[in-house]
């Protein structure tokens, strides 16, 4: 890892961690799905899944945990570290697919779906109770259409900031 790309790494990270614990100071938009909210981390994350290799997504994605943990509470990262982790699985296991089959956009709508999986068995376990998967559907739904949001700005972003189609090129062709 060179110099440039470590600090292309702590920015994002950063800005992860800021939009992560701002967002958890907004209260949910979605009366009928309490605790739903966008995911703005998630743009960050959706943009080192296209510009980073996996590894590093990894390592970001683990600092980004254990520093959001310092501000919100080990409670709350304990759900989020369950979501974040599926749903990077899950992310990287359709980029396999490339581009040819499943877009950056649907690739975010997965990841949107599997991060709320996440929370939710984690919320099973906890509470000792397979009925807490009965919000799935629901929050399913609001998962993915975040997701869908994520995905777009994150094509955007990729599409239109010269710094990171720089990082971006070898696959830009492919994924944009």
């Amino acid at each position: 890892m060179n110099v440039k790309e470590n600090i292309y790494i702590a920015l994002l990270t950063a800005v992860a961690v800021v939009m992560g614990i701002f967002e958890s100071w907004i209260p949910s938009f979605f009366a009928f799905a309490p605790g739903a909210k966008i995911g703005l981390a998630n743009l960050v994350m959706i943009i080192a899944i296209f510009t980073l290799d996996w590894r590093k997504v990894w390592t970001m994605q683990v600092l980004r945990l254990l520093i959001t943990a310092l501000f919100t509470g080990v409670s709350v990262v304990i759900y989020s570290a369950a979501g974040a982790i599926l749903s990077l699985l899950a992310m990287y296991l359709m980029k396999q697919l490339g581009p040819k089959w499943v877009s950056l956009i649907g690739i975010s709508v997965v990841g949107g779906f599997f991060h709320n999986l996440g929370q939710l068995l984690v919320a099973s376990f906890i509470t000792g109770t397979s009925s807490v998967m009965l919000y799935l559907p629901w929050l399913s739904f609001f998962g993915m259409l975040a997701g869908f949001a994520i995905g777009v700005g994150g094509n955007q972003i990729i599409q239109r900031v010269a710094p990171i189609q720089l990082l971006f090129i070898k696959e830009s062709k492919k994924w944009t």
